[in-house]
């Protein structure tokens, strides 16, 4: 046999040595390329956790800070010296403003805007009652508070005369939050008493005959039939 003939048994390893020859000159030949890439690959995952950690950081923060607006309007609104309370009622303003510009999107923000609402509804301010519970709905259109802030909004209308907007703020309320928070048959009901007040009594039937129908044990339920039967007993509807 010859001696230089390779046997069968030595074709793979020299195969696979051969691949690895390959790979080597592939690495060696691109391999600047190769490291920029996984330098761009490193510096992305780490952007990533840097973020991560960032806004981690900013939401205890902001939770932080919607607690200590909870603490001090629950001190403010349970002073009953009205001196003391004014003075209250000015650092606790001062702390809501910079909640806003600060955490304007955070549950930080959420709460300032509410507390400052309530504070403007107790003055009766509803000018800007009604601006604040929106700026709540913009903000937060998914979150818990949105749709109480809606009806703060449209009650705020309400007390200016502005009927259209009030209007405008419960049909929001009952086609985007139907079945996720209480109030809902008291818009249907608001909302056939803003159409009588403006002689729209079709529509004024509409609302109280879809709250008969959709919530019949609500006391608001009540209400609206005794509204029923006052339009059709005066002939202003079917």
């Amino acid at each position: 046999m010859d001696s230089q003939e390779v046997s069968p048994k030595a074709k793979p390893a020299e195969k696979k040595k051969t691949l690895y020859v390959k790979f080597g000159d592939f690495l060696r030949k691109y391999r600047v390329i190769i490291l920029a890439l996984f330098g761009a690959a490193l510096l992305a995952i780490i952007g990533v956790a840097v973020g991560t950690m960032i806004k981690s950081a900013r939401i205890n923060a902001s939770s932080e800070s919607a607690q200590k607006l909870d603490a001090d309007y629950q001190a403010y609104a349970s002073e009953a010296n009205e001196t003391k309370k004014a003075e209250l009622e000015k650092t606790f303003l001062a702390s809501v403003d910079a909640a806003t510009k600060k955490w304007p999107r955070q549950f930080a923000g959420m709460r300032a805007y509410s507390y400052k609402a309530k504070i403007e509804e107790a003055k009766k301010d509803w000018a800007a009652a009604e601006k604040d519970w929106q700026a709540i709905v913009v903000a937060f259109p998914d979150a818990y508070i949105a749709p109480v802030a809606l009806q703060g909004a449209a009650l705020a209308a309400e007390e200016q005369g502005a009927f259209d907007r009030a209007i405008a703020d419960y049909k929001k309320l009952v086609d985007k939050y139907s079945g996720k928070t209480i109030g809902i048959p008291h818009a249907y009901f608001a909302l056939g008493r803003l159409a009588e007040q403006t002689k729209d009594y079709t529509g004024a039937m509409t609302s109280y005959q879809k709250l008969v129908s959709l919530w019949p044990d609500s006391d608001w339920t009540k209400l609206a039939t005794d509204r029923i039967i006052s339009l059709k007993s005066q002939g202003l509807a079917k």
